[in-house]
């Protein structure tokens, strides 16, 4: 009974430290960031921090890990059950904004990642992060496919709209999070695919 009590509060430590280290890799650049940040942030000791996280390295990229993985089985889920590809592309975007409103300091760390990949500029990310990413862009580009297939779509390039349908959903995350983070969500999908769809101009 007392080894499962101890294992419980050694996982509740460790996860205290992965919500501080987010705070902090949000506000702070990697390189400006320091282990002591994120053990004054958790309110805990650097032995402690260090029992967990060999080095910042290790850290941040188990901050990552942690949320993306999250972030694709709350995708994984909404789209188990069939749905018309727009339908399902409109849940994958309620799941991102739903996911970063409860994570808004991972939003900065995640955006920023996330053009490391597209850009294939290099990380301190391993392979399991840049996988998902890779799943991620195919699981939409599959969406995308069928919406063009049903004659919804022009006949642009699936890769073009693939990295634009990626972008307007985090503009919409961006946008929610700087200037409306009391927006309902609904709001910001529907603004989304009204600029993924009909684009920036005025109707006629």
């Amino acid at each position: 009974m007392a080894a499962k009590r101890k294992e419980i509060e050694r996982e509740q430590r460790r996860r205290l430290l992965l919500e501080a280290a987010e705070r902090i890799f949000g506000r702070k650049p990697f390189d400006v960031a320091t282990m002591q940040d994120v053990a004054s942030e958790a309110q805990i000791g650097m032995q402690g921090l260090y029992e967990h996280f060999a080095s910042k390295d290790d850290l941040y990229a188990q901050v990552v890990v942690t949320r993306v993985e999250n972030l694709r089985h709350r995708v994984e889920a909404v789209l188990k059950v069939e749905k018309d590809p727009i339908e399902a592309l409109r849940a994958l975007a309620r799941v991102y904004m739903e996911v970063f409103e409860n994570s808004p300091m991972f939003l900065p760390v995640f955006l920023m990642e996330k053009a490391r990949f597209d850009w294939e500029m290099e990380s301190r990310l391993g392979a399991k992060v840049r996988s998902i990413y890779r799943e991620e862009r195919s699981r939409v580009a599959r969406i995308l496919r069928k919406i063009q297939a049903q004659g919804r779509l022009g006949p642009l390039p699936v890769e073009y709209m693939t990295q634009h349908c990626m972008d307007t959903i985090h503009a919409a995350l961006w946008y929610r999070h700087r200037c409306k983070p009391t927006e309902e969500i609904e709001t910001c999908v529907n603004r989304a695919f009204q600029v993924l769809f009909s684009g920036l101009s005025a109707a006629p």
